[in-house]
């Protein structure tokens, strides 16, 4: 197994944000324990301004609706969809004992816009079936799901205690963003080194800006990795969720 070293960084990606209000609905979500199936995971749909965003979610089989579980949002990347991202991390949080929340998102830039409103609401609506850990809601995003998991924890610092990514960096026209963080939000973010979209001096400039701000970076290049995954994700999936861990909202 590859053994990780770190440096300090951060990255994210600004957005001009809207804040839509607007009603929220999930469907087949009555029951306050649903059963999760031999699979131990559901299949939803939230219903947010006219949208809908389906999702899956991965129930461990030790939960118990009397002990609050952390939970862990993930954003998959361009061309991918939430139940197949989420399989990267089931086996992690089946022996963790960690609620998966992925969506299937449009990764455009006015689906961007609507991060800061949608992912709290996503999370509420999985809380209102299942008993999540309010200290410990975390982010991981790969690729361009990067850039949303980036703006979630900037714009909603206090929502969510921490964030990891693989496979993104911040763009230098979109570092203002750094400044709207109300809270200093732990973010760890993985680059390979041979990664063919985003280089390692991409991935200095960024932590070298997110630490300049006071912002709690991990920043690792992982060498001889490239933008795959799924290749690295048993390592990266162990020292993101070392992090994430150290990180709890008070």
């Amino acid at each position: 197994m590859t053994q990780l070293s770190a440096r300090t960084i951060f990255f994210c990606r600004p957005l001009a944000v809207f804040l839509l209000l607007g009603c929220v609905s999930l469907a087949d979500s009555s029951a306050p324990n649903p059963p999760v199936g031999d699979s131990g995971v559901v299949e939803r749909v939230m219903h947010y301004n006219g949208i809908d965003y389906p999702f899956s979610v991965y129930v461990p089989t030790t939960y118990n609706s009397k002990t609050p579980l952390p939970s862990l949002l993930m954003v998959h990347g361009a061309g991918g969809n939430g139940p197949e991202f989420l399989q990267n991390w089931r086996a992690f949080a089946e022996a963790k004992g960690i609620i998966l929340v992925a969506p299937t998102l449009d990764l455009s830039a006015a689906a961007e816009t609507q991060v800061p409103v949608v992912f709290p609401r996503l999370m509420e609506t999985v809380q209102s079936e299942w008993s999540l850990d309010h200290s410990r809601r975390y982010l991981f995003g790969y690729s361009a799901g990067g850039y949303f998991v980036y703006d979630a924890a900037l714009l909603n610092s206090d929502y969510f205690a921490a964030a990891a990514v693989y496979a993104s960096v911040i763009q230098p026209e979109y570092d203002g963003i750094v400044q709207q963080a109300t809270r200093k939000t732990g973010i760890a973010i993985y680059l390979g080194d041979e990664d063919p979209f985003f280089s390692p001096q991409q991935g200095r400039r960024t932590r070298d800006l997110l630490v300049a701000s006071g912002i709690d970076v991990r920043y690792v290049e992982m060498p001889n990795a490239s933008h795959d995954y799924e290749a690295v994700a048993s390592v990266v999936n162990a020292d993101a969720w070392q992090f994430l861990t150290t990180h709890v909202l008070r």
